[in-house]
This record gives structure tokens, sequence and C-alpha cells, in this order.
């Protein structure tokens, strides 16, 4: 069981995980409606958290092979432990995780927490409307990143999806680094149309110029995300 964004094996409350196995249900299934259920396939996952409260997570998609959940409002930190459990009441999975006031995590492109992030450049040009793309690109199971181009009459934004970031204690503690060089976060917090999705928002400053393909850091609250790519011309 892990963070679904990162795959470590930290989460936080409200942050998206997921469990890993085989014959986890006999059918697959997404969820196709808010608020998401407690069921699908035939499959719960319970999570008891380190205060002794025992909460059912509310599930996204399950299959034999994989279930993907949010983990419950409310759970507390510490050391939690998780179960799957069919309609049969049979535990088919279990696994414990830390749980942390924040677990930050970024998704990437090609979904294994490494290599170029699944993010928009977002650009605003002076006197024009603004225009989003994403900066990266997958064929035949490979994804590259974009470059994005920087210039003084059109400023850029660059927008990053993750998890475990929304309980941040404040603005003033998410920071980030591109190419070593600090950047302004201008949002850290729900993404608010998928739940337990978030979203950070940061500025690309013009001495970036140059930096070609390299990492992106985030830290909230002190707690590194996993470390991204990103491609500035």
């Amino acid at each position: 069981m892990v963070d679904a964004a990162s795959g470590s094996a930290t989460v936080a409350a409200e942050s998206l995980a997921s469990f890993y196995g085989s014959s986890l249900t006999n059918s697959t299934e997404p969820a196709k409606s808010l608020p998401l259920p407690t069921t699908l396939a035939g499959i719960s996952v319970e999570v008891n958290d380190a205060a002794g409260a025992s909460r059912l997570a509310p599930l996204i998609y399950a299959s034999p092979t994989q279930i993907n959940f949010q983990v419950p409002a409310g759970t507390a930190p510490g050391q939690a432990w998780f179960e799957a459990i069919n309609d049969s009441n049979i535990v088919v999975a279990s696994s414990t995780a830390m749980a942390q006031s924040v677990a930050p995590g970024i998704f990437t492109a090609d979904g294994s927490g490494k290599g170029v992030a699944a993010a928009l450049a977002v650009k605003h040009p002076v006197g024009g409307e603004s225009t989003s793309s994403p900066i990266f690109r997958c064929a035949g199971g490979t994804c590259t990143s974009i470059p994005i181009e920087l210039s003084a009459d059109t400023p850029t934004a660059l927008v990053l999806f993750g998890t475990g970031i929304r309980d941040r204690t404040s603005l003033a503690n998410v920071g980030a680094t591109i190419n070593g060089i600090a950047v302004p976060v201008g949002y850290a917090g729900p993404q608010n149309q998928f739940p337990g999705l978030d979203q950070v928002n940061i500025t690309l400053t013009l001495n970036l110029r140059g930096s070609g393909e390299t990492d992106l850091v985030l830290t909230v609250d002190g707690q590194p995300a996993n470390t991204v790519r990103v491609n500035i011309q």
C-alpha cells in the first residue's frame, strides 16, 4: 500500500493511495459518481489509525491487481493499518503506512513517481488570453518532457498535481526549487474537482532560462516530495 503519486509508504488524511496485488477482486469497477463509494467490485478498504479509530476509505477504482482510494478524513498521525476486505468479509490484502499531517507527492507523466511531472504550463501573455498545455508527451509507453519557453512579455506558471499537500500549515512553509533556484509558490492546496487531488502553482522566473531538463524539488512543512523533472528552454 503506497502513496498514489510518489510510491512512498507515507500518507496523509484525504491523500490518494493505492493497494497493489493479485486476485484483489473478481472484476474491475471505477467510481462513477461523487461522493465516492466505499465499496467497488465487491471490495472495501478499512483504515485503522493510531488513535484506534476505524473508517472505510472512499474508493476510486478497484481491479484484480490494483485498488485506488482516498485515505479517510480524520485519520490520525501515526502508524495506520490498511485492510482490503471482500464481500465475504475476507481480508485479501493488508499493509501498514505512516500517516502524517502532510505527505507530499507529485504525479508524474508515466505514473511511476519519477521523471517528467504530469504538469501544465500556463502562459499569461500581456494583453492576451491565457493558455495552458502539458509539459510532457507520452508514446509507446515512454514519456518525455516538452521544453517550456520563458519570455518577459509572457509570464508563465507551472501547475503541478499531487496529493498529501492540502493540510500544510501555511503557504509560506511550501517551497520549491528548479535547477537549484528557488521559485515562488502561489498556491498549494486542494484541486477542488477531484477528491484527494492537490495542486501547486509555481511562477517560472526568467532566471530559469536555459536550465534544460532539470530537477524540481518541492517541500511542504519541511517534508520533501518525490523529485520530478521539468524542461526549461
